[in-house]
């Protein structure tokens, strides 16, 4: 090869950037030695033509190989990725897009974060063929699957199958750590599934002519997640359209590539990325049913039939609490909190010369506080209207949190007249004359309802 770097990763979230290699002709390699498996991010601006990358677990180096092209014009350009077994468990390569054009920037990752948006089976899934059913493992390009259309079941043939592995990230939510689902047998109906189903949590059930996301249909009796399982391998196989295919008696869904092919180890260790991505509007086998109206009626009927079954529930019970708690803290650490509430305004006394607050409630995820069925994950605190600043010598609108551009904490839910917090949101207060003290009120939209842990249960009795 014509051209040799090696670049040591020594210290956490170090950035290595190739840029320049444009000028470059003829074949190049890169190599990254990261002997202590650090996060890293290497930044390529290359026009090229082909771009390879390989991880070593055994002498922890990353391969970069190029073919450049002099001159620019490039436009449909591949990107490959070769990730072995173990690459994935402690430093896979995370590819954030592939390169599209002439010097385009391509950010390559090495992370052993899960990622949330994984919708797959897990080893021992059984996949209903043309000759029976066939562990999911064992599914190779090639294989005639069952697909149903219209209510017709017909065969496709598989033209790709994929693996990679998690190891759950125990700090996140249950939801979002990487553990697997667990749907019981009989769970939908009699015999459907036909045996305990394990998918994550982002794999979607084909449930009345929609697909519903697992996550959206835990209800802690007879779908939840499992726990006790931290690590695993996970699968994926993909037919020539997306497809309503059958797992375990259960009617899902195949792979659909909406930009995440490069998560998976492929057949032959060689991963394409390029090409068009997919999405849910134009290219999947039936509509996302993820409206709230379509869900909670599924999930209910569910979960009814669990406790018909016997079921116990295996979640701990929630307490919900609608009062926000709101108090204010100044740039320079001082907490507030309300002299007066008058039907949904809040009133603070605020001292002299305070350049900006936050404003922190209590919040939750309505997934959490209304349930699975409401797919909005957020952080909600509570809804902010008119915020008015009156001192003596000043009467003052606040309008930071409304603006297009909204400081930190704040959602953009695109009204024009209110805003959510996340429960600590920044609220600037450079624009109004707080050089006297004065008093800051807060019109509260809406709030709550709120999930309560057991210490704060505490802290709500003693304080009642």
């Amino acid at each position: 090869m014509s051209d040799s770097n090696t670049i040591e990763i020594t210290l956490p979230d170090q950035n290595v950037s190739l840029s320049g290699a444009s000028a470059m002709t003829g074949s190049n390699y890169y190599k990254i030695s990261n002997p202590s498996d650090y996060h890293f991010t290497l930044d390529l601006s290359i026009t090229t033509s082909d771009l390879y990358a390989t991880y070593d677990p055994t002498n922890k180096e990353t391969i970069i190989s190029t073919d450049l092209n002099a001159g620019s014009g490039y436009t449909n350009q591949n990107l490959y990725v070769v990730i072995p077994d173990t690459a994935t468990v402690s430093n896979p390569l995370n590819i954030t897009h592939s390169l599209s054009g002439a010097y385009q920037v391509t950010n390559i990752t090495t992370d052993g974060m899960y990622s949330d948006t994984f919708a797959c089976f897990l080893k021992d899934s059984f996949i209903k063929t043309e000759n029976g059913y066939v562990p999911v493992q064992d599914i190779a390009p090639g294989r005639m699957i069952s697909v149903f259309m219209d209510g017709k079941e017909e065969q496709k043939e598989v033209v790709w199958a994929g693996t990679a592995r998690v190891v759950v990230n125990g700090n996140l939510p249950e939801d979002q750590a990487g553990y697997p689902v667990r749907v019981l047998k009989n769970s939908i109906s009699e015999n459907v599934p036909f045996k305990d189903m394990l998918i994550t949590s982002e794999h979607c059930l084909f449930v009345e002519g929609k697909f519903v996301p697992a996550r959206m249909l835990v209800n802690g009796r007879s779908i939840y997640y499992d726990t006790s399982v931290t690590s695993y391998n996970y699968y994926h196989i993909e037919t020539d359209k997306h497809s309503v295919i059958m797992a375990d008696g259960m009617l899902t869904e195949s792979y659909l590539d909406t930009g995440n092919r490069r998560n998976f180890q492929s057949a032959g260790k060689v991963i394409r990325i390029g090409g068009k991505q997919k999405n849910w509007q134009q290219d999947a086998a039936a509509p996302l049913g993820v409206q709230r109206e379509f869900v909670e009626p599924i999930f209910q009927k569910i979960e009814e039939r669990a406790k018909n079954l016997g079921i116990e529930n295996r979640a701990e019970p929630k307490v919900l609490i609608e009062d926000p708690d709101i108090k204010l803290i100044t740039n320079a650490g001082a907490t507030i909190y309300p002299f007066k509430k008058s039907e949904n305004t809040y009133s603070f006394m605020l001292p002299a010369g305070v350049e900006s607050v936050r404003v922190v409630s209590r919040s939750s995820r309505p997934c959490d506080s209304i349930g699975p069925f409401v797919d909005d994950r957020r952080q909600m605190g509570v809804a902010v209207g008119k915020i008015h600043f009156g001192s003596i010598r000043a009467s003052q609108q606040v309008t930071e949190h409304l603006a297009a551009s909204k400081p930190e904490g704040w959602h953009d839910m695109g009204w024009q007249d209110c805003a959510w917090t996340d429960g600590n949101a920044l609220l600037p207060l450079l624009n109004i004359a707080t050089n006297k003290m004065g008093i800051l009120s807060l019109e509260i939209r809406a709030s709550g309802p709120y999930v309560v842990c057991v210490d704060q249960q505490e802290d709500v009795a003693l304080s009642a």
